[in-house]
């Protein structure tokens, strides 16, 4: 599924504040934003549609809060997802009416952390290499990390059809793993990832065949019945793509705190 929002979101702690149907006035710790809207963990319902009256503090303004009218476009209780480790619902939501003042606060600080995140992502990979030698191939940031995948070539086949391996490398727009069977371009592949942020639990993800090509060794020979397969993934639900999103923000979060101590 494609990313429903244009602009880049950061990743930050921001105050966030909101008064519910109730009159009740509930004060958050949010961290996804982004020019056009908000994503948040709620401790309260919404319908879709309805709207809010926010407020929100910026660093850039630390002083005031700047007031905003909001829709919202998605309200789900996640504590009914099996494996849930937190409860509330995950909410997002678009900014409908907001000043011109607080557009260019909000604008110019989204953009001070944009140009702060690229610049120590470039220190980062130079210096840890998580994004490895092919990140021009996809424009989403790829992690090195191996996580347990089942697969299958066809749709109609049952449990007893699929093969267990480990992906290589994975992002949210696809991933690589060995597969023993070489696979054609653009033929669709049935996947089911544990992914550790709920690793009792099958995650669903469906990926169309970029490359398929025999593994080889450090001294370039092939290894028999072994293939290194690279997909991109397509019409994923996106409760599955949130999830794998928020792992995929945590294991470089992580990364970056472990500094001089992280893997190389």
């Amino acid at each position: 599924m494609e990313e429903k929002r244009r602009s880049i979101r950061i990743m930050r702690p921001l105050l966030f504040r909101f008064k519910d149907s109730s009159g009740k006035i509930h004060l958050l710790s949010i961290s996804n934003l982004n020019q056009e809207g908000i994503g948040m963990l709620s401790p309260v319902p919404f319908s879709e549609g309805e709207y809010l009256d926010v407020s929100l503090k910026l660093p850039s303004r630390p002083e005031e809060w700047h007031e905003c009218r909001c829709r919202v476009l998605e309200s789900k209780d996640i504590t009914k997802y099996p494996g849930a480790f937190i409860s509330g619902f995950r909410t997002r939501i678009k900014f409908d009416s907001i000043s011109e003042r607080t557009a260019t606060f909000l604008k110019d600080y989204c953009d001070f952390v944009t140009k702060q995140n690229q610049k120590f992502d470039q220190t980062f990979e130079e210096r840890i290499g998580v994004w490895g030698k092919e990140k021009e191939q996809r424009r989403t940031i790829r992690i090195h990390k191996s996580i347990v995948v089942m697969y299958s070539g066809s749709y109609e086949l049952g449990p007893t059809d699929w093969d267990i391996t480990a992906v290589r490398n994975i992002s949210t727009s696809g991933a690589i793993f060995t597969t023993n069977t070489a696979f054609k371009k653009d033929s669709d592949l049935q996947l089911l990832i544990k992914i550790p942020l709920k690793p009792f639990n099958w995650i669903e993800f469906n990926g169309k065949v970029i490359e398929s090509k025999q593994l080889k060794n450090l001294d370039d020979f092939s290894v028999g019945g072994t293939y290194l397969t690279r997909i991109k993934f397509f019409s994923v639900p996106m409760g599955n793509r949130e999830l794998l999103e928020e792992y995929v923000e945590w294991f470089i979060s992580y990364l970056k705190k472990l500094g001089d101590q992280a893997p190389i």
